[in-house]
């Protein structure tokens, strides 16, 4: 029987885990940053956000500035 991070027996149904863990390390980057494990710290995981303005119209004031600028070259 395989035990969990927390002592309680392991479910058949829990996510598949890395057997390159180590106390929830998985060792380290090529910049020689620690990788954590997505099972046993979940909470370092990164989210990405994108952030793509182009989609989205330039505000009036931004529209006013760019006028300003064509005007002036």
């Amino acid at each position: 029987m395989t035990l969990e991070r927390t002592g309680e027996p392991e479910d058949d149904s829990a996510p598949w885990h890395d057997p390159r863990c180590r106390s929830g390390w998985l060792g380290h980057d090529n910049e020689y940053r620690p990788l954590p494990c997505p099972v046993c710290r979940p909470h370092t995981i990164r989210r990405s956000t994108v952030h793509d303005f182009a989609e989205h119209e330039p505000s009036a004031r931004a529209r006013a500035a760019i006028e300003q600028d064509n005007r002036n070259a």
